[in-house]
């Protein structure tokens, strides 16, 4: 079965890519807002391509959803190659989002019928992350990482041509309404946290190099942490997955605090086993809760990923405004502070916390 691979292969192009385009957008002459808005329409495209292509997975062909979200995927991430000025990185980055938004719903789902095992096929994405951004680390010219993302994604699109799809009926599915409420509360804490760790993640890259770290240690950085998630996924199948979603949040929260004092590379990376534990917990737990809990798997896990997009949408814009009044720093304690209330948006309900 080729999906883990499918992810890996995927997700390593997108990780190399997002990794230095907020700093390749400040090198083209955009400003931290202006950073913000092309960040903010990467994930609006991927938004409503996941909630869109989500849905659709139910009901038509998963493969040529698949393959022509890959396909697509590789000549928009080859179009980046040919970026000179910050409205060009917006229009193509928008591009870029909505094809990577066509076919993880459909590429999750088929994972998840073959062997019930979530973990292990997210490992394998988290693993993609990790080696995307070593390799952004090493190669550190952008075009060439671009035109390295468009080459996997083709490969990847090929690679689908070979793989048989079984036909999937559901009788009767239920509206998109219907699942958004039966899921509710595992979005919104989704939602929540994200806004803050999006805020985040705009900045990060920026702030490291500020503060005089390189390019190729902000690599290391982030593989530690995407390299981490890798083995922690694979562990981590057998806790009960909403305790899973409640220790990520806790975990978020505690990193995004203790990145405010770290000034060097070895205290950043001394801090990375902390995120990498609460990403794992987070997402491998509401993956499975949605998963295991509705019969439009297609559906429940496109609006996930919709919901992790929309996030980071209103956190990149909202990143961008903290970071140009007061500071990057500041983007540090609004990710600690709505990661603490993701925890609290669940509290009201006591088998929602601990798990039953």
């Amino acid at each position: 079965m080729r999906a883990p691979l499918i992810n890996f292969l995927s997700q390593v192009s997108i990780a190399s890519s997002l990794l230095f385009i907020p700093v390749f957008a400040k090198e083209i002459g955009a400003s931290d807002i202006e950073v913000g808005i092309i960040a903010s329409t990467y994930s609006l495209s991927t938004f409503v391509a996941s909630s869109i292509f989500g849905r659709l997975s139910d009901f038509f062909n998963r493969k040529i959803i698949l393959l022509s979200g890959l396909l697509l995927s590789s000549i928009f991430f080859f179009a980046q190659c040919l970026v000179k000025t910050p409205a060009q990185l917006l229009v193509v980055r928008a591009l870029v989002g909505f094809s990577i938004g066509i076919f993880p719903a459909a590429l999750v789902s088929y994972a998840y019928e073959k062997n019930r095992n979530v973990g292990s096929f997210s490992a394998f994405g988290s693993l993609g992350w990790a080696f995307g951004q070593l390799i952004a680390g090493f190669i550190m010219f952008y075009q060439r990482i671009f035109a390295f993302g468009a080459f996997l994604f083709f490969l990847a699109f090929l690679m689908i041509l070979r793989e048989r799809f079984p036909a999937q009926k559901i009788s009767r599915p239920r509206s998109s309404l219907t699942i958004i409420r039966q899921n509710f509360s595992i979005y919104l804490a989704f939602f929540i946290r994200h806004v803050g760790a999006s805020a985040v993640w705009l900045i990060f890259p920026i702030y490291l190099t500020e503060i005089g770290i390189s390019k190729f240690w902000i690599g290391i950085i982030y593989f530690m942490n995407s390299f981490l998630q890798f083995i922690i996924m694979q562990r981590i199948e057998r806790f009960n997955p909403q305790f899973l979603l409640n220790l990520g949040t806790v975990f978020s929260g505690l990193t995004f605090l203790l990145y405010s004092f770290a000034t060097q590379a070895h205290e950043f990376l001394a801090i990375q086993p902390l995120i990498a534990i609460g990403w794992s917990a987070m997402y491998v737990g509401a993956l499975r809760i949605v998963l295991e809990n509705n019969l439009e798997r297609n559906s429940a896990a496109g609006f996930l990923n919709s919901t992790i997009y929309l996030s980071t949408i209103l956190g990149s814009i909202i990143g961008g405004i903290i970071a140009e009044n007061f500071g990057y720093k500041s983007c540090l304690y609004f990710g600690a502070i709505l990661s603490f209330l993701a925890l609290g948006s669940r509290i009201k309900n006591r088998k929602s916390l601990f798990g039953s």
